[in-house]
């Protein structure tokens, strides 16, 4: 009994081992079917990977060049002679070199063009013209690349230009121009442009090396610059748009015969390295808007300048706004000039002259206002302006009794002796020095050596126009031939020995003009002898008039009858100034005062005479009439005094402002008009 049942056990046992066999087995089966079937999936994958691949390489169109013979792999391209045509959007590679060549893109929709060590050259016309269809240029790591339009320089006038059916860049395109890359490429625009589209200019990347005998890079309605390094020779404009320029990042070297950067609307400076050699006018646009950046400005005119004419004639809003960054200025006219508001709230500005008298470190028409940042403008005080009373943050002035050379030491010192800014990063001569940062207290008065100079100046908010606190009571310097520029308030009036004095200090004496024209002696003050010439104008107060016209004893008399003076204007006074002709006087003017006589007594004989004069002789006022003061222009001129703090800003612009401006407005119009680019 007890056997049987072993025996039945041990068949159980055997059928169990028998089934664990089976099921290792079948487990063992099953992972070999799965190992089997991953292998084959794998392949599969490898497969359609490396046709994926081998897809995108054949969707890329080869166009290789060799000895001037153009080899064409691929879809969308074509070439007849040296002429290679691309009528299908995609991918194309281009490599080898092709002289007196041309690529045409006529294609719906975009074309990438990617540069292998290409390099084409044309003396005919534009080497690669961009019909229809955007272009999208990438330069191949490590590649070399050039594009060359060797046709002589267009000398035609801009409006003559326009009607030329002549492609005017070596990169030329009617859409969009889109180019990146980390290769090299170099542009050579014979013509006009070196890179032109005539839509957007967009670049991110790549390094260049641009030369043209008109603009660089030109992008009609917008050129953004989002990287790369640039050294870039034009003749015109190195960056134009008659949109708006963006310049976000990126290393540029410029030498412009015309403007570094110029937008037709708003230039923007976002960051980046922008270090301009040679220029005109260095940044220039409607609105000029600096947030960052590192950027050096050399220019034979103004440094930075809102200025310029809308597409459709209407009025603009002018504007520079500085918002950051670290700015230096070397300029022959004008640092900063806004044509309306110069707005201050960030960025470190220097502002290294003007040296001459007719142009002013900060120059603007609307208002100046400072809120942040820090800036030193040094430059001559024939028209040195500072900001509005309305900043936030106070200013000092202090002007000097002689031009100082550049390289000497400017230090301004608390009360305490401390120090709060040094520089001798100045390179032109001197006589004005404007500065602020946040480092100053209002009220405060700080102490200002420059060389062996020094005074004590109070930091407060100049007036538009404006001195800040200047040294009080301090005498002018003598000016030896030249225009004098600007003695401080209370100050005596140097004596001019032979150029135009200009306008001494307010109640100050005028000084004597030893041969040229005096010009205009101090408000109710005595005015100076004229030692041979006539006076110019009389003192101010009241208007004076003009004095007669002299007869060879200088008496003014008239000789024989006045007949019938015109409607509206005064009889010519006697050498006594009745106003008594010789003759019959007829009838007398209707509503005008006459003119003064050499005493300046002003008494007409003849009939009602309408409104008196206000000024007798010797500059004193008839109190019986009101006076009408003078208008301040909003500059101050050359050779004119300072405003007193407490004075009020005028809107108006000074005359030699408005000539400058107007004479530099028909500049650029005439140099720029109707350029449809």
């Amino acid at each position: 009994m007890k056997r049987k049942i072993k025996d039945k056990n041990r068949k159980t046992i055997n059928k169990n081992i028998a089934f664990s066999l089976m099921g290792m087995g079948l487990m063992l089966g099953l992972g070999a079917c799965n190992a089997s079937q991953n292998a084959s999936a794998a392949t599969v994958s490898a497969n359609v990977s490396n046709d994926k691949t081998q897809k995108v390489q054949s969707t890329q169109t080869a166009i290789n060049v060799e000895n001037n013979n153009i080899t064409i792999t691929g879809e969308g391209a074509s070439s007849e002679g040296n002429i290679i045509t691309i009528n299908k959007a995609g991918n194309y590679r281009l490599s080898g070199k092709l002289d007196e060549g041309q690529i045409v893109v006529n294609a719906d929709g975009e074309v990438n063009l990617n540069l292998d060590n290409f390099a084409i050259s044309n003396s005919k016309d534009a080497p690669i013209v961009g019909k229809t269809g955007n272009l999208n240029i990438n330069m191949a790591d490590g590649s070399d690349n050039k594009i060359s339009d060797t046709r002589a320089a267009n000398t035609q006038t801009e409006n003559s230009s326009n009607d030329s059916k002549a492609y005017d860049a070596a990169l030329y395109s009617e859409a969009d121009i889109n180019i990146s890359g980390s290769g090299t490429l170099v542009v050579e625009g014979g013509y006009e442009d070196a890179i032109h589209s005539k839509s957007n200019l967009n670049i991110e990347g790549g390094n260049y090396s641009i030369t043209a005998s008109h603009h660089g890079l030109n992008g009609k309605k917008t050129l953004v610059v989002k990287g790369g390094k640039f050294e870039i020779t034009t003749v015109e404009d190195a960056l134009h748009s008659k949109g708006d320029v963006i310049f976000e990042n990126g290393e540029i070297n410029i030498n412009a015969g015309d403007d570094a950067l110029h937008a037709d609307n708003t230039l923007t400076v976002k960051d980046g390295k922008i270090n301009i050699t040679a220029s005109n006018e260095g940044l220039e646009g409607i609105t000029v808007n600096i947030e960052g950046g590192d950027i050096l400005v050399n220019s034979t005119d103004d440094g930075v300048n809102a200025a310029g004419d809308s597409q459709d004639g209407s009025q603009q809003n002018y504007s520079v706004n500085i918002s950051g960054g670290n700015i230096k200025i070397i300029p022959g006219g004008d640092g900063i000039d806004s044509n309306g508001d110069l707005n201050v709230s960030g960025g470190n500005i220097l502002v290294d002259g003007p040296s001459n008298g007719g142009n002013a470190s900060i120059d603007y028409d609307g208002t100046a206002t400072i809120t942040g940042g820090s800036i030193l403008a040094t430059g001559n005080s024939g028209m040195f302006q500072g900001f509005n009373n309305n900043s936030s943050q106070p200013s000092i002035i202090y002007y000097l009794n002689n031009n100082v050379n550049g390289g000497e030491t400017i230090k301004i010192s608390d009360e305490s002796g401390k120090e709060v800014f040094t520089s001798s990063d100045q390179t032109q001569s001197y006589n004005a020095v404007l500065y602020s940062s946040a480092d100053l207290e209002s009220g405060k008065t700080y102490k200002v050596s420059v060389g062996n100079s020094e005074s004590s100046v109070t930091a407060g908010n100049s007036q538009g126009g404006g001195f800040g606190q200047s040294p009080q009571g301090g005498r002018g310097g003598n000016s030896q031939g030249g225009n004098y520029g600007q003695p401080p308030q209370g100050g005596r009036g140097g004596n001019s020995q032979g150029g135009n004095f200009g306008q001494p200090p307010e109640g100050g004496r005028g000084g004597n003009s030893q041969g040229g024209n005096y010009g205009q002696p101090p408000q109710g003050g005595r005015g100076g002898n004229s030692q041979g010439d006539s006076f110019g104008q009389p003192p101010q107060g009241g208007n004076f008039g003009q004095p007669p016209e002299m007869n060879g004893n200088g008496s003014g008399r008239g000789q024989g009858g006045m007949g019938q003076p015109p409607q509206g204007q005064p009889p010519e006074m006697n050498g006594n100034g009745s106003g008594r002709g010789q003759g019959g006087m007829g009838q007398p003017p209707q509503g005008q005062p006459p003119k003064m006589n050499g005493n300046g007594g002003g008494r007409g004989q003849g009939g009602d005479m309408g409104q008196p004069p206000q000024m007798n002789g010797q500059g004193n006022i008839d109190q019986n009439r009101p006076t009408t003061p003078p208008q301040d222009g909003n500059k101050q001129q050359i050779g004119q005094q300072p405003q007193d703090e407490n004075s009020s800003n005028s809107d108006n612009q000074s005359d030699s402002k408005k000539k400058k401006n107007k004479q530099k407005s028909n500049q650029k119009t005439g140099d720029k008009s109707g350029k449809e680019s």
